[in-house]
């Protein structure tokens, strides 16, 4: 009975292990880092149209849209989730599973959608959660790579893509245009050129693109 007990406890144990979710980043462990950079927010500016009545606030000037910063000793999920340029983005990486990889210790580097695009991508509706994990895996990077260590590659490889792995097991590539400024590509035609270099975080590096650049 006792060798009976014992071994229902070791596969509680181990049950345990395997439905316990992924390891989240320890703040504890994090060394505090004030200096920040700043996410500019854009996206609303669309809609903005200046008020006709001369007695009522100017939205602009009553409503601004102030950037988000970015501080170096905050994960990856944090940032997002606080950034009004990335809502569309942060909201399908919920929806495809993805943002519990970003709590993770990582490092990552992740090359975020601001909000038009993600709206452009989803006009219609978004898609099936499968197709939209696929899609947003290609914008999540295994491994730190902050803006100095992509020049290195690239001055070690020059006219020749970086080959980047991706969280889905995919292969992202980048490369620098004519004029100096990276830019993915999946290798069939499909660009999305970085809008902000890379912003440290406590879990990895996080860029901007100009476009969502899907898998071939």
């Amino acid at each position: 009975m006792r060798a009976a007990r014992i071994l229902v406890t070791c596969l509680l144990a181990c049950l345990a292990v395997a439905c316990a979710p992924a390891a989240r980043q320890d703040p504890l462990l994090v060394r505090a880092d004030s200096r920040a950079a700043g996410i500019p927010t854009v996206s609303v500016e669309h809609s903005y149209l200046p008020a006709t009545d001369q007695g009522r606030p100017d939205s602009r000037v009553a409503y601004g849209a102030p950037d988000t910063p970015v501080y170096r000793d905050r994960p990856l999920n944090e940032t997002l989730r606080a950034s009004v340029e990335l809502a569309d983005y942060t909201r399908a990486l919920d929806l495809a599973g993805l943002m519990a990889v970003l709590r993770q210790p990582g490092p990552f580097t992740v090359f975020a959608v601001p909000n038009l695009p993600m709206e452009r991508f989803a006009r219609g509706g978004m898609p099936a959660p499968a197709v939209l994990r696929r899609t947003l895996a290609y914008s999540i990077v295994r491994g730190a790579y902050p803006a100095a260590r992509l020049s290195r590659l690239a001055a070690q490889a020059p006219g020749k893509p970086i080959r980047l792995p991706t969280v889905d097991g995919g292969v992202v590539l980048l490369e620098r245009d004519p004029a100096g400024r990276l830019v993915l590509s999946d290798g069939a035609g499909q660009r999305a050129p970085v809008w902000i270099d890379g912003m440290v975080q406590s879990n990895g590096v996080l860029y901007l693109t100009r476009s969502l650049l899907a898998p071939a």
